[in-house]
């Protein structure tokens, strides 16, 4: 007997030390004699010579800066930087955008968005983060952790990303009444389908499944809630990792209320040489109605100390997964782990360390790692163990020094992860900043400088090109609705810019015509306002316009001297919008004159800027009139300043007038684009106006 007990007591104490941390681990972070610093895969540095190499391990933003989000502009902005941020947040964030949906549980957007039908939300929006981030929440004085709600948190070939003491929600996420559950935003204007309500997806699939790929992340003392959903597909993962990426811990969160909660491995053919290894430790798993604790297809998982309470589907190993089942506790659950989707199995049988079956329906039987506490009178089904494939491996496998900082016996599971995992359980942000900064616009102004994996968006839903300067002058604030360069092509030796698509473009809600050619203003600085919007030929008279649409692009650059050259706008009807695109270098000034009969002007606004880049500013609450008005823009300063003015008038959907555009030869016969210019040879599928009405040619 005594022989037998001493054999039980080596092999757990072999177990241990193989397992936990060294006691000198610079990664420790301890509460209540616990240590909490990162562990597992997600601390392993990968394989020298491999693109899933990381020196030290996951770092996140380590050695960046540490700054402070307090909204979701700032939020995405420091997340999407090129450069390595600790990103903390102390308080719940939104879009802050409103919506009016049919009812919270099934998101379906209302044709009126003026708050008279339906229910109010907000837009949802997608974060696209880039690599050495850390993301950490701190908790308020009773514990609540910062809840991000409608926002998915997107890591795309991405590598080194820590998020810790987070809450996440889909909850009332808006979505089109016509096709997939997709995430809508509310975007320059526009509601945008961003992609799949994941709470948190870990991909690497940019160009390609077969050669992209992504490393490192641990997502740590996170909460994961979706709950009143209409039905299953609804809502989609909590946390969600596919194609070929590698070296994650999933460490003490709390993932409740949902249908589909992880999905590591979104088909049979994700099964990449290597991929996903992930240790899934001290999470609790409460009230998953439907499945995925996780589905796992390839890769490999230590799944330990988990606890899940009240659950349908479980831990479901599919095609080529190889878990190893660890001091787990499963209670009031019908199938904690499917055993037979094709994967192989190996359950820890060292005293204390297998697996609890606390009244559960779906068991596995015959292994000597497994523990069974009330017992129901029938299951409703068994997998034996000599019915599916059982596997040998274990993480030191595949990582000899692997350890974990805490490798609880199964039946303290229950008490551990009730404490413990989730947010505001444990103080988190001390363990990266000595004291909390406050929001800092130079610091979000960087980050708006330097995005690396997509657009980001300000309070308005508007794409942001530059948040510096100031002043009255800006109007709604220096936002981008769209890059105009983008719509450059190239400039002819006069100062012509032309202006190319090879169809009807749609801007952000406004159209311009096919292969309209505009002029640039003028480069000559010895002379001021000396060059109008002229056409290029008779046939592009009329790129002066009613309101029935008009998009009007100019150039005033600078080649030095006193003053710098301008660019004159002329909208016949008014203007209903008015931004500058500004692409400087250097210190500048410029004014903003207008005039009433093309040839007094009145300077409305004069501004100084400073620094290279680009700027939209809008001028829309100042310059908006319904009468015909022409606007000039002057640089007037040496450096180098290139001014893009745009004059944006609505298009009605419906029947459109244009009884004033091009008065003395309109007829019945004549055929107009949407710019107003007579087209001699129209083309199918473009839209034309003839008679006053809209037409689109066959």
């Amino acid at each position: 007997m005594i022989e037998i007990v001493s054999k039980k007591w080596l092999t757990r104490l072999s177990l241990i030390v193989g397992l936990l941390a060294p006691a000198t681990s610079l990664s420790a972070q301890t509460v209540d004699g616990r240590n909490f610093g990162i562990d597992g895969f997600a601390a392993y540095a990968g394989t020298p010579g491999t693109n899933h190499y990381l020196a030290g391990g996951t770092t996140g933003g380590e050695g960046g800066k540490v700054v402070k989000a307090d909204n979701f502009a700032q939020l995405q902005a420091y997340l999407q930087s090129s450069k390595p941020y600790i990103v903390l947040v102390d308080h719940d964030i939104t879009t802050g955008i409103t919506a009016y949906v049919d009812a919270l549980s099934t998101g379906k957007l209302c044709d009126k968005q003026d708050g008279s039908e339906g229910v109010a939300t907000t837009y949802g929006e997608r974060i696209m983060i880039a690599p050495n981030k850390t993301l950490i929440g701190i908790a308020d004085a009773n514990g609540n952790a910062p809840l991000f709600s409608r926002i998915t948190f997107v890591m795309q070939c991405c590598s080194n990303v820590i998020i810790r003491n987070c809450r996440f929600t889909m909850v009332g996420v808006p979505i089109l009444k016509s096709g997939e559950n997709k995430i809508v935003a509310w975007r320059d204007g526009q509601q945008k389908q961003v992609g799949d309500p994941d709470c948190i997806g870990i991909q690497a699939d940019n160009i390609s499944a077969k050669t992209d790929w992504g490393a490192h992340f641990w997502i740590d003392h996170c909460e994961f809630f979706n709950g009143d959903a209409a039905n299953k597909d609804r809502y989609d993962g909590l946390v969600d990792c596919k194609n070929n990426v590698q070296w994650l811990t999933i460490s003490y969160n709390l993932f409740h209320d949902h249908d589909k909660a992880c999905l590591w491995g979104k088909g049979d053919s994700d099964v990449f040489d290597g991929c996903r290894t992930i240790s899934a430790h001290h999470n609790y798993f409460k009230n998953i109605q439907g499945s995925r604790l996780p589905l796992q297809r390839g890769g490999h998982v230590h799944y330990m100390n988990n606890y899940q309470v009240k659950a349908q589907d479980g831990w479901d190993l599919r095609n080529k997964s190889v878990g190893y089942a660890d001091a787990c506790y499963f209670k009031d659950s019908k199938a904690p782990i499917l055993p037979d989707g094709g994967g192989v199995l190996n359950i820890n049988n060292a005293d204390g360390f297998g697996i609890i079956y606390d009244n559960c329906q779906r068991v596995i039987t015959g292994h000597s790692g497994i523990s069974y506490v009330n017992t129901p009178s029938k299951y409703d089904k068994e997998f034996p163990a000599s019915s599916y494939v059982t596997s040998t491996w274990k993480p030191t496998d595949t990582w000899e020094n692997y350890y974990v900082n805490s490798h609880d016996l199964a039946a303290d599971v229950p008490a551990v992860c009730e404490q413990y995992a989730g947010a505001g359980k444990i103080v988190v942000w001390n363990s990266y900043a000595t004291a909390i900064p406050e929001a800092s616009d130079a610091d979000y102004a960087e980050a708006c400088a330097s995005q690396q994996t997509s657009a980001c968006y300000d309070a308005n839903g508007n794409k942001v090109s530059d948040v510096s300067g100031g002043g009255s002058d800006q109007g709604s604030g220096s936002t981008v609705s769209d890059d105009a360069s983008n719509y450059f092509t190239g400039a002819d030796d006069d100062g012509w810019f032309w202006f190319n698509a090879t169809n009807e473009l749609e801007i952000n809600g406004w159209i311009a015509a096919n292969d309209l050619v505009l002029t640039a203003g003028t480069n000559d600085a010895t002379s001021s306002f000396n060059k109008d919007v002229t056409p290029k030929s008779d046939k592009d008279a009329n790129l002066i316009s009613d309101k029935t649409g008009a998009l009007v692009i100019a150039k005033a650059g600078s080649k030095g001297g006193s003053d710098g050259g301008s660019a004159i706008f002329h909208c016949a009807k008014g203007i209903e919008n008015f931004q500058l695109y500004l692409f400087r270098t250097g210190s500048y000034n410029y004014h903003v004159y207008v005039s009433t009969d093309g040839s007094n002007y009145t300077d409305a606004i004069a501004n100084t800027r400073s620094g290279s880049g680009k700027l939209v500013i809008d001028y829309s609450s100042q310059l908006k009139t319904a009468n015909p008005v022409w606007v000039k823009v002057q640089n007037s300063s040496t450096g180098g300043l290139n001014i893009h003015g745009i004059i944006l008038t609505h298009i009605d959907d419906g029947t459109t007038g244009i009884s004033n555009v091009n008065a003395n030869v309109i007829d019945d016969a004549t055929i107009y684009d949407l710019m107003g210019r007579r087209v001699d040879a129209p083309k199918a599928g473009k839209v034309y106006i003839k008679s006053g009405k809209k037409y689109i040619m066959k």
